[in-house]
């Protein structure tokens, strides 16, 4: 859009809006995946469902006009490794390296080794809080309505309200790597400006032990760098 802004001479001119371009994404993303390839899919997870004598778990969800526009599945290693090791869930909505620009959801988790391991995965058409209501329940319904402790995420207000509907006894956190990413945005002038800034507030986030170790740091760090009417804003 901002480089037929430039070649039209404003925005005025273009005749068509972003939303206009997000429409026809959204229409021809839906034919395609209403093609044959979303048949092709649903015929290997039936194949896999048969294959495990029924402990392959998948469900489907169409819209009005019968259209894919969800998928949970969950294998029987994934439910295993649920079962032992699926006190704490990441669930993580940012993945849209497929062809048809869908978020892929990857339910993962941590085994004893330190390793990653797979509790689940979910295909959506959308990320609206209708969509990741019934992903949770759906998923829930696999691992045998057992939520988890905890549940990490993005911070995305949708997928949070789900899970305050769907969870609401489980303690819901964000994902600490998709909110460090923006440090060097946010923190850029006092990185710049204090050499040791940098170190001295990761340290706070990353070895503080309890909330209370948490604070203790984190009042030091606002008042050796005179930070207290800090606007971050600015």
């Amino acid at each position: 859009m901002n480089l037929l802004s430039e070649t039209c001479g404003g925005i005025e001119k273009i005749g068509f809006s972003a939303q206009d371009v997000r429409n026809v994404i959204r229409d021809i993303r839906r034919r395609v995946f209403d093609s044959g390839d979303a048949e092709c899919g649903l015929v290997l997870l039936r194949d896999l469902q048969k294959q495990s004598d029924g402990n392959f778990f998948y469900r489907v969800d169409v819209d009005e006009e019968n259209r894919v526009k969800g998928l949970v599945w969950v294998d029987p290693r994934s439910l295993n490794a649920y079962k032992n090791f699926g006190d704490v869930v990441t669930f993580d909505s940012t993945y849209r390296t497929n062809r048809y620009d869908m978020p892929f959801i990857p339910i993962t988790g941590v085994n004893h080794h330190y390793q990653n391991i797979l509790f689940g995965f979910a295909l959506i058409r959308d990320e609206k809080e209708t969509t990741y209501r019934w992903v949770l329940k759906t998923w829930l319904e696999a691992v045998d309505n057992k939520p988890p402790i905890t549940i990490i995420t993005d911070q995305d207000i949708a997928l949070s309200n789900a899970i305050s509907e769907v969870m609401p006894n489980t303690n819901h956190t964000y994902c600490t790597w998709h909110i460090s990413s923006k440090f060097p945005e946010k923190l850029s002038t006092l990185y710049t400006q204090y050499s040791e800034f940098k170190t001295d507030f990761n340290a706070c986030i990353y070895k503080s032990l309890s909330p209370t170790e948490f604070e203790g740091r984190w009042e030091d760090l606002k008042e050796k760098y005179d930070l207290e009417n800090h606007n971050l804003a600015k």
